[in-house]
């Protein structure tokens, strides 16, 4: 009997325990409740009662600006107007209540813009924006919203540096489905895991029906505080679109108009500089519009190619290559792919196929646990789960599929530094699914990493310019996957007595302990700061013709051998 038909075993018998007695006070006289009497269940609490908007300010959001170290946007949704819409900001007091701020400290900002939104549960939602400005880097503020006499909370936030500096941000496929159930959980373990983290990515399908209130109102209370005290960045997915964009797009997510310049487009293509960042939006909605497509595809390049900071992250809808089914996005793979590829792009993030990919293009491969490309993903927050489609979609189109996933709902977390970024994608219950490490120098160079295994750190993965090479010519050896600044021994093994050796003695641990013992040593190298490894020495004069050799790398987190090498007599 498996564990878990016991666990149910012992919650019935608890249960028919609990109805015994519960009949023993019918018996007496007493019952608890209409169910003793067999009447009807409760009402469904009405969603136009449970997401009705009133004085009180709820939704409250923060969208980035341009300049996040000096600025910062805030949206929410309340009964009143224009004329009373407002908020009050200061710098981060260490405490309110009793102790009242100095005076002076407090500033009042007037909402930039009130918006009705009319919904679909017969009233209208308004939905404010206030815009901070004049802020200072790497400052936390308190700030509060409201009308003047009905306040939200005061929630704090901090303003980005100037300059570069290392910092977390989240990423969410779809939630789309299951919103008021099955989400929260995800958003919520997720900022357990990195309540630190500045901005959140959000890559479409945030709802199911785009102007649907009672969705948009469960998106929202998924989210709750975390919303008013972490950057939203996100772009629509084609649920978020109706005979059009939806209705609450642009009065909830005030995002920069700096896109491509189409009316159709703004505030749903942009981009955000943060921290040494530049995040890219993109509406992946409009592929069978070849001039919306076109136009995004120039703009995107301009971002690409003009971009002082040192990591780039790609978000929209479609991936380029899908990881279920038989969708295909052509449109999306032809014009946009090969500029992630041409200017070094180090995240493409996406949604829509409800379900778990990473890969990249096949010619980006180094070693079985190192590829030098731009990093794909497909992720799924929501409830909703789709068949893998066994990575048709990716191995057709010149890519391969490095880890996969359906039915299980996932975050990701990036945590971002000057020379490495490491991504790791966890389930909702918090446990790991797939992980990786980006290495990047201030030449632009790169190297992708696995998460190392006994797999990816032995066996022939080393890599050699040739296979033949007359006595003493030069043999240059390379490698990848090590720790920057990682020693590494250089040795040389007779090939026929190593296939012996293999053979023999099954354990790779103890295998690599005969030739870290026996081999001869020709020299050590230190790995660069990707973990790369190259060294060029000169092969062994030979006693009987046309000797074979295998070189193996010996270090602390790898033993490494390469294809047999013939030397041969001059």
């Amino acid at each position: 009997m498996s564990n878990e038909r016991k666990i149910w075993l012992k919650g019935s018998a608890q249960a028919r325990l609990a109805l015994v007695g519960v009949g023993a006070l019918l018996v007496g006289g007493i019952a608890f409740g209409p169910v003793a009497f067999g009447a009807a269940a409760p009402p469904r609490y009405p969603a136009a009662e449970i997401h009705k908007p009133s004085p009180m300010p709820d939704r409250v959001i923060l969208t980035p600006t341009t300049t996040p170290a000096t600025s910062q946007k805030v949206t929410w949704r309340a009964e009143t107007t224009a004329e009373f819409a407002q908020a009050e900001i200061l710098e981060s007091p260490k405490a309110l209540g009793q102790v009242a701020p100095a005076a002076g400290a407090v500033t009042n900002v007037k909402a930039v813009s009130s918006t009705p939104v009319n919904t679909t549960l017969g009233y209208a939602s308004t939905y404010h924006t206030v815009e901070f400005s004049g802020l200072k880097p790497s400052t936390r503020y308190t700030y509060r919203v409201g009308d003047g006499t009905n306040w939200s909370e005061w929630t704090d936030f901090t303003t980005a540096a100037v300059d570069f500096q290392p910092f977390s941000f989240i990423y969410y496929g779809d939630a789309q489905n299951y919103i008021d159930s099955a989400v929260p959980r995800v958003f919520r373990q997720a900022f357990a895991e990195r309540p630190q983290a500045k901005v959140i990515v959000n890559a479409g399908d945030l709802i199911d029906s785009a102007n649907s209130e009672e969705q948009w109102g469960q998106w929202y209370k998924a989210g709750g505080f975390i919303d008013s005290q972490v950057n939203n960045f996100s772009i629509p997915g084609n649920h978020e679109y109706s005979s059009g964009l939806s209705s609450f797009w642009r009065p909830q997510f005030p995002y920069p108009d700096n896109g491509p310049g189409s009316p159709e487009l703004k505030q749903t293509a942009y981009s955000v500089d943060y921290q040494g960042v530049r995040f890219i939006g993109l509406d992946s909605n409009y592929q069978s519009n070849a001039s919306l497509m076109a136009a995004q595809t120039a703009w995107l390049e301009n971002l690409l190619k003009n971009n002082p900071n040192k990591w780039t992250v790609v978000t929209f809808h479609h991936p380029v290559y899908s990881t279920t089914g038989t969708r295909n996005n052509p449109q999306v793979r032809a014009q946009w792919g090969p500029l992630f590829e041409k200017y070094g792009v180090d995240l493409v993030l996406q949604g829509h196929d409800h379900s778990y990919g990473r890969g990249n293009v096949q010619t980006a491969r180094k070693s079985a646990a190192v590829h030098n490309g731009v990093v794909y993903v497909v992720s799924v927050s929501g409830g909703k789960m789709y068949a893998l489609n066994n990575g048709e979609n990716w191995t057709g189109n010149g890519a391969e599929v490095v880890s996969k996933g359906q039915d299980m709902q996932l975050y990701q977390l990036i945590d971002v530094d000057k020379g490495q970024l490491r991504f790791e994608a966890r389930y909702a219950n918090g446990q790991h699914h797939d992980g990786f490490l980006v290495r990047k120098n201030d030449k632009g160079e790169r190297t992708v990493n696995e998460i190392r295994t006994e797999q990816n750190t032995t066996g022939e993965q080393v890599a050699v310019d040739k296979t033949t090479v007359n006595s003493r010519g030069e043999i240059t050896v390379s490698a990848y996957g090590y720790d920057p600044g990682e020693k590494v021994a250089v040795f040389l093994r007779d090939a026929d007595q190593a296939q012996q050796e293999r053979a023999r003695i099954r354990s790779w641990r103890d295998l690599c302990k005969l030739w870290d013992r026996d081999s001869s040593l020709v020299g050590y190298r230190t790995a660069d700061e990707l973990g790369r490894l190259t060294y060029t020495f000169k092969a062994p004069s030979v006693s009987r013709k046309d000797e074979t050799y295998v070189v193996y790398l010996s270090s602390e987190h790898q033993k490494i051998t390469s294809p047999v090498i013939t030397v041969t007599k001059k």
